[in-house]
């Protein structure tokens, strides 16, 4: 059996014939109609075996090219799996770093970077927000519904390994009404394929948010869950102003 899996015969004639669709023809060449035996042809075999194919996400950045039976294991584990913009009517999709360009060049997305201090203060508007990492970046979301504010935290990449990878710890303080929550949660991976995930990781009930434009203060800690040692730590502070 070769590497591929697949084995080549040939006719008497010269023409050529997978080993599947040997068994499914019953003999009868695919090309003349004629019945005849075929003979397995390991030269045929070899040339298949080294034929090169593009990555199908070579339009996303991928240079690579692969043996082509290795094709599907490649697109398994390719880093240039697209990720979608879940902008409604948008349609976007592209390389994590090309959407990461799209959200705050077409949609005017506010982003921070997170930096080597692993600590940043920003407003967190109704909406969508971007924490800019290394090879994918966090999303946080927050949403106006009837029962409150609803925040929601994900990461961003292709859908190579889907396992939450960071946990996130987020609480929120509020001066004037006295109110403070906090919450632990995984941070769900998505390539946005999907659309927002309808999963809320904090809400805010209405009435403990005061209406007087001062916003509360919401820490979230976020937190790589293969070194909790305080390696991979990245803390951003962000102040939310409430929705109206």
């Amino acid at each position: 059996m070769s590497p591929s899996g697949l084995r080549y015969s040939s006719a008497p004639v010269g023409h050529f014939i997978c080993s599947p669709c040997c068994v499914k023809l019953d003999k009868k060449c695919p090309v003349c109609s004629i019945k005849t035996s075929f003979k397995r042809c390991f030269g045929m075999e070899h040339v298949v075996q080294e034929a090169k194919v593009a990555c199908s996400n070579d339009k996303y950045g991928c240079a690579e090219v692969v043996t082509y039976y290795k094709k599907e294991e490649h697109k398994k584990a390719c880093r240039y799996v697209p990720c979608f913009c879940p902008q409604s009517g948008c349609g976007f999709a592209g390389s994590t770093k090309v959407l990461l360009d799209h959200f705050i060049t077409q949609h005017k997305c506010s982003s921070t970077t997170l930096p080597d201090s692993r600590t940043v203060s920003l407003r967190l508007q109704p909406g969508l927000h971007v924490l800019r990492c290394t090879g994918y970046f966090f999303l946080l979301s927050m949403a106006s519904e009837p029962f409150g504010h609803a925040i929601s935290v994900l990461c961003v990449q292709p859908p190579i390994v889907m396992e939450p990878k960071f946990k996130c710890n987020m609480e929120y303080d509020c001066l004037t009404t006295s109110s403070c929550e906090s919450t632990n949660c995984l941070i769900r991976s998505s390539s946005l394929s999907d659309g927002l995930p309808a999963v809320y990781d904090l809400i805010i009930p209405k009435g403990k948010i005061s209406d007087d434009g001062n916003g509360i203060m919401l820490r979230a800690t976020i937190l790589s869950r293969s070194c909790l040692q305080g390696k991979g730590l990245m803390t951003a502070d962000l102040q939310g102003t409430p929705c109206t």
